[in-house]
């Protein structure tokens, strides 16, 4: 009687075990099948024809917010996303200031996955490739981004005279990759609001010096072998910004030139350090696998 008491209580809770038991058992196998599978965006996308760019000239403006972008007078700006890949929704992290967000753009990851100090940035890449890179900076933080072994520094500031310095370089030195970080329109925004007059202004006037960049790019005779990209750290609206909302987050992002789809918006998430695992891909450079930004396939011709 003890035993068939037993074999019955047993059972009981057999009944109810299995099925955990077997579920917990699936979701081992199925996680261990798929250990090492990277998500196809990542590995099945990649055009077969595709062929690195030779050049890379990356140009941010500071406090520049995707959602100012549609009344902005920047021609050139706008005639490089209707002829390459964009968005106005790339998205900063938090918070929406300078230093984390610039950091992250550069280095692939946000600050709380960047926890050693040798953390690879593109300038890592490029330096250990042997390439050349030069950074142009306005705000004296950013000379951080990088060692003077990695790249040349110049400092700048957002008038025409360094716009044709940036422009004199390009075309004596033909570098592999050229920064350029603009403090504008952050200081417009902070002096006279985000979306004023100034702003908008300031605006117009980066398109300008944008412009007088590319033609430099022309002259070098490498046009044809070069991306553009353009993006920011942050917008704002009043006088700053630092906030977890749309005007201060979200920021253009626009590819433009070699192996770029022409006329193509961006509709997947985009993340700030996104940007940089991207330009390593379009330059042919290996991608630590310390980075968390994903490369943005979708935009490849």
């Amino acid at each position: 009687m003890f035993f068939l008491l037993l074999m019955k209580n047993i059972n009981r809770k057999l009944k109810l075990i299995l099925p955990s038991l077997f579920f917990s058992i699936l979701i081992i196998f199925f996680t261990k099948s798929c250990v090492g599978i990277k998500p196809a965006l990542q590995t099945e996308q990649i055009p077969k024809n595709f062929v690195p760019a030779k050049h890379l000239v990356f140009i941010g403006l500071d406090g520049w917010g995707g959602v100012y972008v549609p009344k902005a007078n920047m021609p050139t700006v706008k005639r490089m996303m209707s002829k390459g890949a964009w968005s106005l929704d790339a998205q900063s992290v938090m918070p929406s200031s300078s230093w984390p967000n610039w950091s992250s753009l550069f280095c692939g990851a946000p600050p709380e996955q960047r926890s050693r100090e040798n953390f690879p940035s593109i300038f890592t890449l490029l330096e250990n490739s042997g390439q050349t890179a030069v950074l142009f900076y306005e705000w004296d933080e950013m000379e951080k981004l990088c060692s003077d072994s990695a790249a040349e520094k110049q400092e700048i500031l957002t008038n025409v005279e360094s716009a044709k310095k940036i422009a004199a370089y390009i075309k004596e030195q033909k570098p592999f990759f050229t920064a350029v970080a603009f403090d504008e329109p952050d200081q417009a925004g902070h002096s006279n609001n985000w979306g004023s007059k100034a702003y908008y202004a300031k605006l117009k006037e980066l398109d300008i010096l944008i412009a007088v960049i590319e033609q430099a790019v022309k002259e070098a005779g490498i046009y044809d072998d070069t991306v553009f990209v353009l993006s920011a750290d942050h917008g704002g609206s009043g006088f700053g910004h630092g906030l977890d909302n749309p005007n201060h987050r979200k920021i253009p992002i626009v590819f433009y030139g070699k192996g770029i789809k022409k006329g193509f918006r961006i509709l997947s998430p985009i993340d700030i350090y996104d940007i940089t695992p991207t330009m390593a891909a379009l330059l042919g450079l290996d991608i630590p696998p310390e980075w968390t930004g994903r490369v943005l396939y979708e935009i490849f011709k």
